[in-house]
């Protein structure tokens, strides 16, 4: 309907001028309206055909055809129906006449303006024009920012006008007791009475309720009531405020069934992601993540290859192959959880699916938006370790208590410094994050432009820092009305500034800066009196200072795609895109350095590089028939991959002025190590989604997935899945259930799998080798591994059970899921006899279960100018290792720590969850001898005041009052029983207040810095717990858990225990923002101003004696969960910033 502004507003100040100017122009005007208006309707003509039409739909007509617009009372024409017309070339005034003709109706016209009345009625169109004035106002979005394009109509009329391109309006003619309506694609319809007011500002909020809200499936979406699959949402609004460095942390605490855990608190470091537990041993438990249609690969990123001849790098912790994705780029997020859900995506769905969705260009004017934010961050706390006097009354106690001389004499206390190696390490680090938007578009073409900067400093001085820089570009394009074409770039370059920490096979001290710290010496100086660096080994200072490790990497994905209606309902989608990575590490280590002093200098090269390619064409069907709804879709795709890798490591440098800069400086080069791989997926898939009456549906899925990973013969698989849901709200009998706006029950049960095995672990690898022949060196190769002809893929069945509730228009919601899922055909490493001449075979053996519940809740407290919305998920997950097949049980990696621990703290095993911690139970200490003569056999030499160990097993099963191997067992579970997180968000006019608060329960820490820091073992000459220390047993009855001082030759006599094992339960309030919107409606050109506040990890509640209990250092490995050893901690962090509209 055409709608034009016919007046105008003056400026607020001059309202009595406004009456008065008024009044004078209706008397003046009235007279000269009423005569000319008739002749001018007399000359209209029109051509009009309606059948069996309602008057007010008539009306309409002749409103678009005209330049007349009409005024009536709605409930006076509402019942006017069934009105015929075939008029060609009529005039306006006859036409007006035979559609009144004895319906007890006349019109009356004034210029423009036509009113339709009752006959013989009262009112005058002067009376009518003197009840009436123009309104004026601005119309924003919840953000603040002003929407073109909005219509506003006076309830009940035709009349009405959009807003122009700076989101205002201007009404004219409006009566004082009407009412307002105005309404935005996506956005809620508000009604506001117009009473006395002439200026009338609206604030639109979004539309999240009811069949128009939208979910991204998986090569589609579909509307949310017609959803089978248990799938949850997240939204990016506000990303920008908090102190976000990747996808998974704007993630963490807002679904129900998804657990992230980052690895360390560095910046850029790898994390845990899990999504309804893990399901290989071996393999990626990872998400896949698909990018606007992309799918990326989500393991965490290692450059490690030909490292061997420089200690400690093939040990770091790796990086986050998601880190290069900008939340802030982010609009929202699709979390499939169930197999109705992920079994579209086949043997990539088995660990979830994250369908990520960047902002894009809207219809309006071009808008330019500005973030900044600013970070400055702390460690949560501080370890309590010894001072000076009381390590050296340590020392010289152990000694004692070894009949050993004392170490330090006491006339030389109060001499030493005392050094907390802690205050020379940490730092409060300063960030930044900058972005800049631009975005717009018309019916035909919408873009968006988004570039960010991100500079992140870690917690550790000197040596730890994350740099991002992106660049994205979105275009839609619509070619007319049937083929609509894009593209989504984007370009990304990090660097990624690292400092050792968090080792399993490292000398201790030199391996990393926590444990130096933890571990150093109080009585040594970090520097000599001249300033210069204290070169002893230990020094955390040299490791920040003088080592280098270095990670440059440039990431591009470019996706396009066409889409072609061939009729109405039926689309074919083209996708094709690639991912292009390219990343290098350079690693130095000087003299003063542990391997500095070792190689004279050493040094490391990785060079890495990977590039997929994708392509895919799909067929969707969309049609409604009646009551029968029909969504289907069937596809192809394929993708490819090729990754290379160099690595090189030299020593012996004439001295370290340049570093890896020149690695030909180096007198000893080890051999240089290459890898190419190359592998494939090719798949077809299907879905139908179907619905009847909007009540009873129905999905199928089905997907076949074929890769060059796997053995011929075994390369292809079936994933099949269905889905059953119900809308009950919608039958008949729940008509009259005011309270229940929503109640869908849903049920499904598919597969899907994982195929993430080493490139050739179906093939054996050769590698080379060089020998003497004939007096000759030659050079041939050998065969290191063991090929499996056999091998295939491991298989996740999944069955789910649930409903969503919605209560008094959905104002309170709740969402409920119940699942279970078996993994069978385990990829394991399983060990083989040594008489093979290898060590392990992959194979596909073994079956693990992931089961739990799932609650979401969704409320709206308070609607009115103090508006307070509520939303929490909490998950219960158990995680459990069914079959091993042939082995008992398998371990995870060892830990080695100076030569005093190397062995294995993990285990599989049937009945426990993957990764459970294995090892002794500590049963006290012995207080006296006879307690030594009565407990069970030793083999390691006790004595009283050291560790007495259970005695929980023997040969045949049974306890057999000896402490053998046969005595470990589980002794920790790394999963909690059950994780939670709490959104609050509150607003006041132009306040908003928001928070989260996250927790996990039940699970334990496997906290191995207390291996040396409570090991009271003087043999490392390490620091202490002042906790131990003040507690030691001193004597029979003074202790029964911290052992006394001694030089007995390894902590806990070097075997894993319990008494390292710790509850890593914790409540957390993980982020607190609040905002105000600054008036700027005199400022020109902006259109919106945000400032903010944001604090991040303010309070944790928690029993955990370490840095944070939020840790899992050795994460990226599904047999080493839950470890806290040398690890970088979270930080506190307080947030300042604002946005910027213009």
């Amino acid at each position: 309907m055409k709608k034009i502004n016919v007046g105008y507003c003056l400026q607020w100040q001059w309202p009595k001028l406004f009456l008065i100017m008024k009044l004078v122009w209706i008397f003046i005007l009235s007279g000269m309206l009423a005569a000319n208006a008739k002749t001018f309707s007399q000359n209209v003509r029109l051509d009009l055909k309606t059948e069996n039409a309602s008057l007010k739909s008539v009306l309409s007509k002749i409103e678009e055809k005209t330049d007349y617009y009409f005024f009536y009372k709605n409930e006076e024409i509402e019942n006017l129906t069934n009105i015929t017309i075939d008029a060609k070339q009529e005039l306006l005034s006859e036409l007006l006449s035979n559609i009144l003709k004895n319906k007890g109706f006349e019109y009356e016209v004034h210029d423009h303006y036509i009113l339709i009345q009752k006959a013989n009625s009262n009112t005058s169109f002067l009376d009518l024009m003197q009840q009436q004035k123009s309104v004026t106002g601005k119309v924003t979005d919840s953000a603040g920012s002003l929407l073109p394009g909005v219509t506003v109509i006076i309830k009940g009329t035709t009349k009405g006008i959009i807003t122009d391109t700076n989101g205002t309006y201007t009404l004219s003619s409006v009566p004082e007791n009407s009412i307002l309506q105005f309404s935005f694609v996506g956005m809620k319809t508000q009604e506001i009475k117009v009473g006395n007011k002439t200026l009338i500002n609206v604030t639109m909020e979004e539309e999240t309720i009811g069949i128009e809200e939208v979910v991204a499936i998986g090569y589609g979406s579909i509307p949310k009531s017609d959803l089978t699959g248990s799938v949850a949402r997240v939204k990016a609004k506000g990303t920008e405020e908090t102190t976000n460095s990747s996808v998974e942390q704007m993630l963490q605490g807002k679904a129900a069934g998804v657990q992230i855990i980052q690895n360390t608190g560095a910046p850029g470091e790898g994390m845990t992601f899990l999504v309804r537990g893990a399901n290989s041993m071996s393999g990626n438990n990872q998400p896949l993540v698909v990018l606007d249609g992309y799918p990326l690969e989500t393991g965490n990123a290692s450059t490690t290859l030909g490292s061997e001849g420089v200690a400690f790098i093939a040990d770091s912790p790796s990086g986050n192959a998601l880190s290069s994705i900008n939340p802030n780029d982010i609009e929202s997020v699709e979390i499939l959880k169930d197999a109705s859900a992920t079994a579209i995506y086949g043997s990539r769905g088995a660990n979830g699916v994250v369908i990520i969705t960047t902002k894009r260009g809207k219809k309006g004017q071009d808008r330019i938006e500005y973030n900044f934010r600013s970070d400055i961050g702390q460690i949560r706390k501080h370890l309590d370790v010894l001072n000076a006097d009381d390590y050296m009354t340590y020392i010289n106690e152990a000694n004692l208590n070894s009949a050993r001389a004392i170490s330090y004499a006491p006339s030389t206390f109060g001499t030493y410094p005392s050094n907390n190696w802690q205050d020379q390490i940490f730092q409060t680090s300063f960030s930044q994050d900058h972005q800049i938007t631009l975005s717009g578009g018309k019916d035909d073409m919408k873009y968006a432009v988004i570039g960010g900067y991100t500079d992140m400093e870690g917690v550790i001085k000197y040596t730890s820092r994350f740099q991002r820089g992106s660049i994205r570009i979105n275009l839609d394009r619509n070619i007319g009305n049937r083929i609509k074409i894009g593209t989504n770039m984007t370009g990304v370059m990090t660097y990624n500034q690292a400092v050792l920490q968090s080792p399993t096979n490292a000398s201790g001290v030199n391996s990393s800066v926590i444990l130096a710290a933890l571990y150093g010496r109080p009585i040594v100086r970090a520097y000599n009196e001249d300033g210069s660096i204290n070169e002893f080994q230990g020094n955390p200072v040299i490791i920040q200072k003088l080592s280098k490790n270095e990670t440059h990497t440039k990431n591009v994905v470019i996706n396009a795609f066409a889409d072609l209606t061939i009729m109405k309902g039926l689309t074919l989608k083209v996708n094709a895109g690639t991912n292009f990575n390219l990343s290098n590490r350079d690693v130095y280590f000087p003299r003063g350095t542990y391997s500095g002093d070792q190689s004279l200098g050493a040094a490391y090269r990785n060079d890495s590089q990977s590039q997929s390619f994708l392509w895919e064409n799909t067929l969707n069907f969309n049609k409604t028939i009646n009551k029968h709804r029909i969504n289907a879709l069937v596809g192809y795709t394929y993708q490819t991959w090729l990754s290379k890798q160099f690595g090189i490591s030299v020593n012996n440098f004439a001295n370290d002025h340049l570093s890896f800069y020149n690695l030909g400086n180096a007198n000893v080069v080890s051999k240089p190590r290459t890898s190419y791989q190359t592998y494939a997926l090719s798949s077809v898939l299907g879905r139908v989604n179907y619905t009847y009456a909007d009540r009873y549906l129905v999905t199928f899925t089905v997907r076949d997935d074929g890769s060059t990973r796997l053995a011929p013969g075994y390369k292809w698989a079936l994933f099949p899945s269905a889905a059953l849901g119900w809308n009950v709200h919608k039958e008949a009998f729940m008509k009259n259930v005011e309270i229940i706006s929503e109640l869908k029950l849903r049920a499904s049960y598919g597969t899907s799998g994982n195929q993430s095995v080493a490139v050739g672990q179906t093939q054996s690898y050769y590698s080379s080798i060089q020998g003497m022949v004939n007096n000759t060196a030659i050079t041939g190769y050998t065969q290191n591994s063991l090929a499996n002809a056999e091998l295939g893929w491991e298989t996740t069945s999944q069955t789910d059970v649930g409903f969503d509730l919605g209560l008094l228009s959905s104002r309170f919601t709740l969402g409920f899921d119940y699942y279970k899922k078996r993994t069978t055909d385990l990829l394991i490493a399983s060990p083989v006899p040594l008489s093979t001449g290898y060590t392990t075979i992959t194979k596909n053996t073994g079956e693990i279960e992931n089961k739990g519940f799932e609650f979401e809740l969704g409320a709206v407290i308070l609607k009115g100018p103090v508006k307070w919305n509520l939303s929490g998920n909490i998950s219960f997950a158990r995680n459990k290792v069914i079959s091993l097949g042939e082995f008992a049980s398998i371990f995870g990696p060892g830990f080695n720590l100076s030569g005093i621990l190397s062995t294995s703290w993990h285990v599989a095993m049937p009945g426990y969850a993957i990764g459970s911690y294995y090892g002794y139970k500590l049963d006290g200490l012995y207080q006296t001898q006879a307690d030594i003569d009565n407990g069970p056999i030793e083999t390691a030499a006790v004595q009283p005041g050291l560790w007495r160990f259970k005695d929980i097993s023997g040969p045949d099963g049974v306890p057999d009052g000896k402490i053998t191997t046969d005595d470990r067992t589980v002794i920790g579970n790394p999963y909690p029983k059950y994780t939670f997180g709490i959104s609050n968000n509150l607003s006041y006019k132009n306040v908003s207040l928001s928070f989260l608060i996250t927790g996990s329960v039940g699970n334990d820490i496997l906290n191995l810095n207390n291996f040396v820091l409570t090991g009271m073992d003087a043999n490392v000459s390490g620091n202490l717990s002042t906790d131990a220390y003040n507690n030691r047993w001193t004597g029979p009855g003074t202790s029964n858990y911290y052992a006394k001082l001694t030089y007995a030759g390894g902590a806990f006599y070097k075997r894993p225990t319990d008494a390292l094992v710790e509850d890593g339960t914790f409540y957390r309030l993980k982020n607190v923002t609040l905002s105000y919107d600054i008036p700027v409606k005199k400022v020109k050109l902006i259109r919106s101003v945000k400032v903010f506040a944001t604090g991040t990890n303010l309070v944790t509640i928690t029993n955990y004696s370490g840095y944070d209990p939020e840790i899992s250092s050795r994460g990226m490995n599904a047999m080493s969960p839950g470890v806290d050893l040398g690890a970088i901690p979270q930080i506190r962090s307080y947030s300042f910033g604002l946005n910027l509209n213009f």
